[in-house]
This record gives structure tokens, C-alpha cells and sequence, in this order.
């Protein structure tokens, strides 16, 4: 193996090795940080647990001296006041004075407080001392202990009765792992109180005497690790003296329990340093094989990197080589055609020489000009014409910079494009374009120039039959004549309002509509256009209702425009709503913000590939509306149109005999605060 390879391959395994040595040292200080975690949590654990027990103590202290001075118990713990409830701390069971004989005189926390003999508390009594009587089993099966004290008149003893599966339930209660314990024992070793329940304990409190921990006098607490006798595991703990009392608080944790987590970790970590080395070996193998075939071409390539980047020639673009100052240096074939002379005319001159290339001095000295700047470092582009077989032609030419390792330019890319088509294409859409602007600007001024025409010879037909319809200068004769007044009036205002959509129309798509905005309230406008679509509603016998909430806000919108858009919803909801149908209007404001106005019927509805159509102008769900309704098809894109004006929208939901349901939405910024319902801002 060569030497090179050897000491690549030697540096590869020095780095997998260096991954698993980290790997292995992270491991390490997760699992010191985690049994350091564990003795932290067994050392305040056992801080608030010793705590708690010698609370429990001075007040059991306080309680039997306060007993033992008076001679009774105190009035407050007589009666039903009396008990483990009420007592202090919930620790303490029973009080009681008893005769030295065991007789109990006053009590509180007993069923039938009559006499202690026959139980561990009467040799206590009858040696009238102060004594620490427990832990004992009471026939009910709790365990339990006493402090005993006697009278200041040697009548007898005052006692109180601690439950110790208090303390029990309380240490059961912390969340230390199924597997550790929680201890409360005397100095000699005898447990009162454990965490879990084992049968050794429950026979025997001093199982263990001889190997729970005790610490010197002068030291309160003491932390450990290392192997427990009792089980032969690794444990880790924290023991603390009672302060005052010659009790140990001890919590004992299995180092299984706190490594559970760095246990899942370890395995992870491992796993992720595996993949990791394999990955890392197999691209350091392919990097190493691709090195030994670079450095084999290394030299060659750099030789030839200027070369690689100046491969232009192509079957259909004008390409070549220049030298900065503008000499050819290449060119492909259909640049030597344009030139009309063979390469080896071309390489070594000057290219703006050429009037293939630059049939003009113009255009010879623009075609310098750029190649001048493109030697300066500059990307050029341009269009210039040039004749090819007696035809003008546009070229789309470009000139690229091509640098060396020192950042000195070199060469010149020059390409040429023939974008004669394009060019010409553009100009017809120009065209093209300009002649339908015109002929939509003819279409506008002559449908606005039409309507007003129309309207004044309408407006006098209209009136005209008003006077007749009234008789205002006598009477018409026959009867015939009023109704053929009263088709003339109608005609006549049905003709008006076409004429005046077809002049709205005109104006929105010649972009001359202008809105005239203000706030207003858009409960009333609603109500305006339902007073108005009343009498058609009647007329037809369809039942018309609003919903509108009274806290609605302000809205900022062309109020007849508004009007307008909501006559036309409602005109084609009872124009399309058979007789006893109904059409609702409601107003809501949607959690965006936006207002959102819907004006719903129970009339023919709509098909499907008709929705897609009904908004466009002229365009009608079906051909035969037309002769059943009347109408031209503007409306709905009028509204449409007047709604995007206001930054909003119109939508249309519908299903054919089901109804149809019209939605205009406000955007969120033209709505102010909500309106109460006495007209005052909420």
C-alpha cells in the first residue's frame, strides 16, 4: 500500500476513533449529571419529609406538655372537635389522661375511652415516666406510636397517639420509582413508618436494624451510594436526623431508576455514533478513491478549464471568440455565413471590420463600443439588424467576460440569437392590441353616447303616459286607452333601466366609475332596498325577511352602489322565487372582520356549469330566462364589478330547486366600530 494511502486510511480511523472516544465521554458525564440529579432529588426530598416530621413532633410536644401541666385535655378537643381531623397536622391520633392503673380519664380520638390495659400504652402508664411508646399495631391493623408524659401531680400520664400510616400514605404518595423507598426510623434502628409495603417490615419493624444508616453526633445528614446488603444493588440516597428528635428520615433510591433515562440514551447515542462512523468511513473511502483519479488529472484539467468554458459551437446560434481588444480568436459556422468568408479570413482581425457583421460605420463603431465595455468586465446585450441574403434580420446579441485565476479577463463570449420573429410578432400584438383599444374605447363612448340618446326621448315616453295613466287634462275615451298608456309607461321604464346598465357596464370597463364613499350603516341600506323589493315580493306572493344584527359596525362603501347591488340580488331572488317561496336577507360580521351580506331564496336555483358563466356580462343561466323573465344579463356582472371596486366580492352558491344563496363580502378595513341599538358607537 502506498504511503500516502496508508496515512490517509490511518487518519480516517484516528477520526471514527476521536467520534467514539467523544461518544463514550458524553456518556460518561450524562450518567454523573444523572446520579448527580438523583442524590439532589433524594437530599430535598429528604429536606422537606425531615421537616415534616419534626413538626409533627414539636406539636405532638407542645400538645402533651400543655396536657401534662393541666391535668386535662384541652376544652377545644373535647366533644366532636376532637379527633384525628382535627387534630394537629392530621398525625396525631388520639389524646388521652390515664390513671396509672390504665384507666382512662378524659380522651379524645377513642371509640370507647375506657381503660389502656391490655395495650403496649398501659406498661407506660404504669410506670407514670416519660417514655416514646411504637411503633405498635392496633387490633383495627393500623400502626401507630406514643408520646407519654406524666402529670405535674404524678396522678397519672398524659399520651398522644400518632398514626404512623400517616406518614406512610405521605411518603407513598412521592414519585421516586416503584423500585426505592422511603424510611422513618428510631436511633436504634426500628422502622415507624416506610413507602412501601414489605412483609418483612410488617412483621418485623426492625428487620434492618443493623444496616440502616446512622450518623455521629454533630451531623444531621449524610448522602450515599454504592451497593444496598439488603438487595445487593447499586442505591443512591440522602439520610437526615430529625432535628431535636432521635428519628432518621432515609431516601433510598435504586440507581436502576435514576439511569432509566441515560440507559435509553446510551443505546441512542451509540447507535447515532455507529451510523455516524459508517458514514463518515464510506465517504471518506469514496472521497479517497475520487481523490486518486483527480490528482491524476489535476494538471490536465487546469490546462484546459479556459478551453472547457469557450465549447460554443451549436447548429443554429451565431457564436464566437474574442480577445479583449477585439479580435477573433473562434467562430462557429453560421457566424462564418453571416460574415460571408471562411474562418480562416476571420481569425486574428478585428470583428466590428466585418460588414456581414456591421453593415454601417453606426453600427460597426456601436458593435466596438461594446465589445470594449465587455473587456472592462461588463455583461453586454443589445439588438442590432444585420442583411442576410437581401433580408434584414434582428439579432439579439450578447458579449460575456470570461476571467482567468487572477481575475483578468481573457476572453470574450459572444452569441447572437435571430429574434426576427419575435420581434415581429410583438409588433402585430402591439398592433393588434392598440386596434382592440380603440375599438373598446369606440364601443364605450358609443354605448354611453347611445344611452344618453335613449334616455331623453324615454323620459318624455314615460312621462307622457304618467299624464295619460292620471287623465290630468281630461279623459282618455276607451278603456283600451289606459292600458295601452299603462304598457307604454312600462315598456318604457323596462327599456330605461336596461339602457342604465348598459351605461353602469360601460363606465366599469372603461374604468371611469368613481365611488363616492362615506360610513354608513349598513342595517339601513338593507332595509331601504327590502322596502323597495316589497311590492314586487307581494305582487308575486313571496314572503321577504332580514336578518340583521343592531351591533353591526360601520361601514365604509358607496351607499348607491351598495343599494344598487343589493336591489339586483333581491330583484332576481323574487324574480326567480315561485309564488309562496321566501327570500331572506342576513348581515353578519365573519371572525376576519369582513362584513358579509347574503340574500338567500327558495326559488329554481341554478346548474352547476351554469354558476361559471352567470357572471359575465351578457351571460344568463339559460337561454330561455330571457323570454320567461326578461333581462340582459347584467346585473350580476354589474354587481361583481361594483363589489371589486370596493375591494370585495361576490359569491354564488346554488343548486337547481333548492335556491340560491347571492354573498357579498366587505373587506376587514372598511369597517368601523359596531352601532348599538340606539344608534350610539357600542
Amino acid at each position: 500500500m502506498p504511503p500516502v494511502a496508508a496515512t490517509r486510511i490511518g487518519l480516517l480511523v484516528a477520526v471514527i476513533a476521536g467520534f467514539w472516544l467523544v461518544s463514550y465521554a458524553d456518556l460518561e458525564r450524562a450518567r454523573d449529571r444523572a446520579i448527580q440529579d438523583g442524590l439532589r432529588q433524594t437530599a430535598n426530598l429528604s429536606a422537606l419529609l425531615v421537616e415534616d416530621a419534626r413538626r409533627v413532633m414539636v406539636v405532638a410536644g407542645y400538645t402533651l406538655r400543655g396536657m401534662a401541666e393541666a391535668g386535662r385535655l384541652p376544652a377545644y378537643m373535647l366533644g366532636e372537635a376532637a379527633g384525628a381531623d382535627a387534630a394537629p397536622g392530621m398525625a396525631v391520633r388520639t389524646l388521652l389522661i390515664a390513671d396509672r392503673d390504665g384507666r382512662v380519664r378524659q380522651s379524645t380520638g377513642l371509640d370507647s375511652p375506657v381503660s389502656v390495659a391490655g395495650t403496649p400504652l398501659a406498661e407506660a402508664a404504669t410506670g407514670g415516666s416519660a417514655a416514646f411508646v411504637g411503633p405498635y399495631r392496633e387490633a383495627g391493623g393500623g400502626w401507630r406510636a406514643a408520646l407519654v408524659r406524666p402529670l405535674a401531680d404524678g396522678s397519672g400520664v398524659a399520651m398522644v397517639v400518632l398514626d404512623l400510616d400517616r406518614f406512610a400514605r405521605l411518603y407513598a404518595t412521592q414519585n421516586i420509582g416503584s423500585r426505592s423507598i422511603i424510611l422513618l426510623y428510631r436511633e436504634d434502628g426500628v422502622v415507624l413508618a416506610h413507602s412501601l409495603t414489605v412483609v418483612r417490615l410488617d412483621q418485623d419493624r426492625a428487620t434492618f436494624a443493623a444496616v440502616l444508616p446512622r450518623l455521629p453526633a454533630g451531623e444531621s445528614e449524610r448522602t450515599l451510594s454504592g451497593l444496598d446488603p439488603t438487595e445487593g444493588r447499586e442505591r443512591i440516597g440522602t439520610v437526615r436526623r430529625v432535628a431535636g428528635f432521635p428519628f432518621y428520615v432515609y431516601v433510598r433510591i435504586r440507581t436502576e431508576d435514576v439511569l432509566s433515562g441515560w440507559y435509553a440514551d446510551r443505546w441512542k447515542r451509540i447507535l447515532e455514533t455507529a451510523a455516524v462512523s459508517v458514514v463518515v468511513m464510506l465517504l471518506a473511502l469514496l472521497a479517497l478513491r475520487q481523490l486518486g483519479r483527480l490528482e491524476t488529472t489535476t494538471q490536465a484539467l487546469r490546462a484546459s478549464e479556459r478551453r472547457s468554458q469557450a465549447l460554443f459551437d451549436s447548429s443554429f446560434q451565431i457564436m464566437g471568440l474574442l480577445s479583449p481588444d477585439g479580435r477573433v480568436l473562434a467562430l462557429n459556422r453560421p457566424a462564418c455565413a453571416l460574415a460571408g468568408l471562411p474562418a480562416e479570413a476571420l481569425v486574428g482581425r478585428r470583428a466590428w471590420e466585418f460588414r456581414g457583421w456591421a453593415r454601417t460605420d453606426e453600427l460597426a463603431a456601436g458593435f466596438r463600443h461594446s465589445i470594449e465595455k465587455a473587456a472592462s468586465g461588463r455583461f453586454v446585450r443589445y439588438e442590432t439588424d444585420v442583411v442576410t441574403d437581401g433580408v434584414t434580420r434582428v439579432m439579439d446579441v450578447t458579449i460575456k467576460p470570461v476571467y482567468d485565476d487572477r481575475g483578468i479577463v481573457t476572453v470574450l463570449v459572444v452569441e447572437a440569437r435571430d429574434i426576427t420573429e419575435r420581434v415581429e410578432a410583438a409588433e402585430r400584438l402591439a398592433t393588434a392590441l392598440d386596434q382592440a383599444e380603440a375599438a373598446n374605447r369606440a364601443k364605450s363612448a358609443f354605448l354611453a353616447t347611445m344611452s344618453h340618446e335613449l334616455r331623453t326621448p324615454l323620459n318624455a315616453i314615460i312621462g307622457f303616459s304618467d299624464i295619460m295613466l292620471h287623465e290630468l287634462f281630461g279623459p282618455l275615451g276607451s278603456p283600451r286607452y289606459r292600458d295601452y298608456a299603462r304598457h307604454v309607461q312600462n315598456s318604457g321604464r323596462h327599456l330605461l333601466d336596461l339602457i342604465n346598465d348598459v351605461l353602469d357596464m360601460s363606465k366599469l370597463e372603461a374604468g371611469r366609475y368613481t365611488l363616492d364613499e362615506s360610513w354608513m350603516e349598513p342595517g339601513e341600506a338593507i332595509e331601504t332596498c327590502r322596502a323597495l323589493a316589497a311590492v314586487p315580493a307581494d305582487v308575486g306572493g313571496v314572503t321577504l325577511e332580514v336578518e340583521c344584527p343592531p351591533d353591526l359596525p360601520n361601514l365604509l362603501a358607496d351607499e348607491r352602489a351598495l343599494r344598487q347591488v343589493l336591489l339586483n340580488l333581491l330583484s332576481n331572488a323574487v324574480k326567480f322565487t315561485p309564488r309562496g317561496g321566501r327570500v331572506t336577507v342576513s348581515a353578519v360580521q365573519e371572525e376576519d372582520g369582513r362584513i358579509a351580506v347574503t340574500v338567500r331564496d327558495t326559488g329554481i336555483g341554478i346548474a352547476a356549469d351554469a354558476l361559471a358563466r352567470i357572471l359575465e356580462p351578457f351571460q344568463q343561466a339559460d337561454s330561455s330566462i330571457s323570454g320567461r323573465f326578461g333581462g340582459t344579463g347584467l346585473g350580476l356582472s354589474i354587481c361583481r364589478d361594483l363589489m371589486a371596486l370596493h375591494g370585495g366580492s361576490l359569491s354564488i352558491d346554488s343548486e337547481p330547486g333548492h335556491g340560491t344563496a347571492a354573498t357579498i363580502r366587505f373587506p376587514a378595513d372598511r369597517t368601523g366600530r359596531p352601532v348599538a341599538a340606539d344608534g350610539l358607537p357600542a
